[in-house]
């Protein structure tokens, strides 16, 4: 793991896991954030919780709303096919109450 990775991971796990505003592109040199989902929760570093209002992200830890543009988002990033390209490895659950 290089040192980027390393300064990368102490500055945006704790901020990413917080309601955050989303958006993904379409290239990879785009994203400020590289992500895996993976298929376990045990295996990820976040478990997150898609809105579908913003309103119900704010203040609520782990709860992303996906934006359509990129200009309205706090993160650009983009789902990468393998775990070892990624800076984070997610989980997305089914209910809000599953990211505590």
């Amino acid at each position: 793991m290089s040192i980027r990775h390393i300064i990368f991971s102490l500055l945006f796990i704790p901020s990413i896991g917080f309601s955050q505003l989303m958006f993904e592109v379409d290239y990879a040199h785009q994203a400020d954030i590289l992500i895996y989902e993976v298929d376990y929760h045990w295996q990820a570093d976040i478990k997150y919780w898609v809105t579908n209002y913003r309103y119900r992200a704010d203040a609520q830890k782990h709860h992303w709303y996906w934006c359509d543009y990129a200009y309205q988002a706090d993160f650009k990033v983009y789902f990468v096919d393998r775990e070892y390209q990624a800076d984070l490895k997610v989980f997305r659950v089914r209910y809000s109450y599953l990211t505590r």
